[in-house]
């Protein structure tokens, strides 16, 4: 970006944009955030603050600073994960799956968002679908070295466990 030192009228100095830049940026070739200069480290130091107001309690924020991590980065499947994770916290499962979707389709092996993804598919009675996401997240983290894989395994073995009871309940033929 070129600044000239003259200011207009208002006050504010006359920004200038190269053509080129904005061109890459209509086309979907540059993402905004690239074009703001912003690293993808940065942005993952925004991730990181937006995840601790998660963590504390403090969802509003977090979900403004995933949002606008999406709009900064929209090929960067984590920030949508983190955004449904948000959304999920503050139950609005619609908007939350929808974001999990979106992840899934820039990296259809982000584990996190499988996990995601298959606990609302679980919660809205598509257990064969949810099961699959589940166990596929679990194939990706074999040594459930995340916690989100983890909650996954603990899913998917009270799910056996309660199916297990059920059947040993049924009156035998």
């Amino acid at each position: 970006m070129v600044l000239s030192g003259k200011p207009e009228s208002g006050g504010t100095p006359d920004v200038r944009i190269p053509k080129a830049l904005v061109d890459k940026l209509v086309k979907g070739e540059l993402q905004l955030g690239q074009f703001l200069g912003m690293t993808r480290e940065r942005l993952f130091e925004y991730a990181a603050v937006g995840h601790k107001m998660l963590q504390a309690g403090r969802t509003r924020l977090a979900l403004d600073i995933f949002q606008g991590l999406t709009a900064a980065a929209p090929q960067e499947p984590a920030f949508h994960t983190q955004l449904a994770a948000t959304l999920l916290t503050m139950e609005r499962v619609d908007a939350a799956f929808d974001a999990y979707q979106r992840a899934l389709a820039l990296d259809g092996s982000h584990g996190d968002a499988l996990v995601g993804r298959g606990e609302i598919l679980l919660r809205r009675g598509n257990v064969p679908e949810g099961l699959k996401d589940l166990s596929r997240a679990i194939e990706l983290d074999p040594g459930l070295k995340k916690r989100s894989t983890q909650r996954a395994k603990g899913t998917l073995l009270a799910l056996k466990k309660q199916a297990e009871s059920l059947k040993a309940a049924r009156p035998k033929r």
